[in-house]
């Protein structure tokens, strides 16, 4: 480092021992000692003569000099100090000069030692820096120079023509307040439009703390392009960036300038030179974030757009660009384009066919073939949540979003075989032994939807006519033998053979794909804490063969509930796995009494209860089914909204007595039309002893839009 080196040589050059009259022989060998560099032997024959000479300023300064030059410069400026004590101008200078020097050299060595072991909060101590290119000084150092700024600036006020002070003065206020110059971005020079700098868009690398295969996968990054840095702006000195932009992209720009900091100005200009956009900071309302300013570029602006940032004020400023581009849906489709047309069709193998990709007004087109005897299972699913699902999930009561596409199951001849059937975002289409031949899967724009741009993933699965076609969970046609749903949602199933776990996208209920063939049961069970509101749905095409779902106790004798209610227009049914009415206790804090409702906190949890579900088809038929349990353990609502659900479940009946056929909880006839899925929920929220049964409901996928299927 260049700073090492003037300082190391200002102090070999200039320093000389003060050369005070004295009789004490010591004084005069140290002296000789000094100016030959041999500064140990400096040190110690100072030392000596200090035991005759204990208040002499002058010997203070010479033993300070030879301590600095043998490295110790915390010993050097401590006997300097001492030194200051004189009377005598033309010594007070060279010791404050001397003083300076050391600090300095002090803090160039604490810059150049790393600590012994990484310090978190020695780290959060260092002089913070909002420059983009200031280097980070170490808290210690900064404090030395500082002193050396200090004591030199003091020095060259007694003496102005001391050229070595003037010389170690500049290099500490390098550190201590350095030349805007120094301290700017890596874009620079790019103070003119022709100097523009090239911003390049790249995915975002991974935060440290994601798991590793967690977010979107490779194909899905590049949907989202971006560049974030924290840039300087100094005074009199433009910023120029350039952007390519092709037809098609979605781009937004956010400069961030901190308040106070001083205000810049950000115009936008499209390759032909117009202003496309422009922002200046600290505008009457304080605001110092831009709005994100979003635009789409069309065929006639592609090319090299520019952004130019002026320094309004004249201040040095530290303030961030962030730049996000979606490239043009067509320029990052999937692997299976083009596919646009049936005559493009691509074929499909049966298992997960991942990270497509749909683009608004472009159909995918999909070719499969079925032997005789062949089923096809289809199930299209969203990658990723799109804005109006999470506003929804934000509004209490708010029903799931729409599949924000459509999917259809066509044969050779055009005829429409299958349509998709939503569950939440998501669509099933089944269709069952349709006959051997080639099949055609379309996914196309949802009509009177909003076209839909995004990532999405199909699950085929291709099945042998029963029984070798069963599902892989067989044998499970007896209570003895049920299947554990939450066990079953995990594993992948063999090649060729019914049984898949659905994909979820992230952390969603259990979900199996299963079958039934004529004259079979399937008997799942599941484990309730009895703390947490479940409810076990089944969604099916009812037009393939009606199922029916029934809820029993752990040995599969009582029957607890049963649905089979669905429609062509309904294609499912649900029930809520019931809670019993805690235990009564002590009295709880707030005047509970025992055997009120009121549970008490101190009261243990209750035992956990073993379900078995019952799912059965109507003689000599067969169907496929997905099984799912919503709100599973661990997903539990707020406990302290219970006041309020026993207040609406006053005038129920309980659990425990069952409606009439044909009569609803309350007595009424039933609506032939009612969703068998909301009935279900429905009665879950009239359970006087299921205080969460609300939050249930609400969360619940299935519970506020109709499991209807087109065909």
């Amino acid at each position: 480092m260049r700073a090492g080196v003037i300082i190391t040589v200002a102090m070999v050059s200039s320093w000389a021992a003060c050369g005070f009259e004295t009789s004490d022989g010591a004084v005069e060998s140290g002296n000789e000692a000094l100016v030959a560099g041999r500064a140990d032997e400096a040190v110690a024959t100072y030392a000596e003569a200090a035991t005759r000479l204990p208040e002499s300023p002058e010997l203070n300064y010479d033993r300070g000099l030879a301590a600095s030059l043998a490295g110790d410069h915390a010993g050097a400026a401590s006997l300097l100090l001492q030194a200051l004590a004189t009377k005598d101008k033309a010594l007070e200078q060279k010791v404050k000069s001397a003083l300076g020097t050391v600090y300095a050299r002090e803090a160039l060595v604490l810059e150049r030692t790393p600590p012994a072991e990484p310090d978190p909060a020695a780290d959060a101590q260092a002089e913070p820096s909002t420059d983009a290119g200031a280097p980070q000084i170490p808290a210690a150092a900064m404090d030395k120079w500082k002193l050396a700024v200090e004591f030199l600036e003091d020095a060259l006020v007694l003496d102005p023509q001391d050229a070595e002070a003037r010389r170690t003065l500049e290099v500490a206020l390098m550190r201590v307040d350095p030349p805007c110059a120094t301290r700017d971005d890596r874009f620079e020079d790019n103070d003119g439009e022709g100097a523009a700098k090239l911003i390049e868009v790249a995915v975002e690398a991974p935060k440290e703390s994601q798991m590793p295969g967690a977010g979107p996968s490779p194909e899905a990054q590049q949907d989202e392009l971006r560049f974030r840095e924290q840039l300087f702006s100094c005074p009199d000195d433009e910023d120029w960036y350039a952007i390519e932009l092709a037809a098609g992209d979605r781009v937004e720009l956010a400069p961030t300038v901190p308040k106070g900091a001083g205000r810049l100005r950000m115009t936008l200009y499209t390759p032909g030179g117009e202003v496309a956009w422009a922002w200046t900071s600290g505008g009457a309302d304080g605001a110092e974030e831009a709005p994100r300013h979003g635009f789409t570029v069309d065929s006639a602006a592609a090319g090299r757009w520019r952004l130019r940032q002026e320094n309004v004020e004249l201040d040095e400023v530290s303030y961030g660009l962030e730049v996000v581009v979606r490239p043009a849906c067509m320029r990052v489709e999937d692997r299976y384009e083009e596919n646009d047309v049936v005559a493009d069709a691509k074929t499909l193998t049966p298992g997960p066919v991942p990270d497509l990709k749909r683009c608004p007004g472009d159909e995918d087109w999909y070719a499969l073939t079925l032997a005789e005897g062949e089923s096809l299972f289809l199930y299209a699913q969203p990658e990723g949540k799109p804005e109006e699902a999470e506003k929804n999930e934000r509004e209490e009561g708010a029903p799931p979003p729409p599949p924000p596409f459509s999917v259809e199951v066509l044969d050779e001849s055009g005829a429409v075989r299958a349509r998709g059937a939503p569950i939440e975002r998501s669509q099933v289409s089944t269709l069952l032994m349709p006959g051997a031949g080639r099949y055609f899967v379309r996914v196309f724009d949802r009509v009177g939807a909003e076209p839909y741009e995004g990532r999405y993933a199909l699950q085929v699965e291709v099945v042998p006519p029963c029984p070798e076609g069963d599902d892989r969970f067989e044998d499970n046609d007896e209570a003895v033998m049920a299947t554990d749903l939450i066990e079953a949602a995990q594993p992948p199933a063999p090649d060729g053979q019914a049984g898949q776990a659905m994909p979820q996208g992230g952390q969603g209920p259990p979900v199996v794909f299963a079958r039934v063939c004529p004259g079979d049961t399937d008997w799942w069970k599941v484990v309730s804490d009895q703390q947490t509101p479940q409810v076990m749905s089944l969604v099916f095409d009812h037009a393939q063969g009606d199922l029916a779902l029934e809820l029993f106790d752990e040995a599969g004798l009582a029957s607890v509930a049963r649905s089979d209610q669905s429609s062509p227009e309904a294609n499912g049914e649900a029930l809520a796995i019931p809670i019993e009415k805690p235990p009564g206790g002590p009295a709880a804090p707030g005047g509970a009494t025992p055997g009120s409702d009121a549970v008490d906190p101190a009261a243990p949890p209750p035992e956990p209860k073993t379900f078995t579900i019952k799912v059965s088809a109507a003689p000599e038929q067969q169907n496929f089914y997905l099984l799912r349990l919503d709100n599973p353990s661990g997903g539990g609502g707020d406990q302290g909204d219970q006041g309020d659900e026993s207040e609406d479940s006053e005038d129920s009946k309980g659990e425990d007595s069952p409606p009439e056929d044909g009569e609803d909880e309350e007595g009424e006839p039933q609506d032939e039309d009612r969703n068998p899925l909301q009935d279900a929920i429905d009665n879950l929220d009239r359970n006087p002893e299921n205080l969460q049964a609300r939050d249930a409901a609400r969360k619940s996928p299935l519970a506020n839009q109709k499991p209807a299927k087109d065909w």
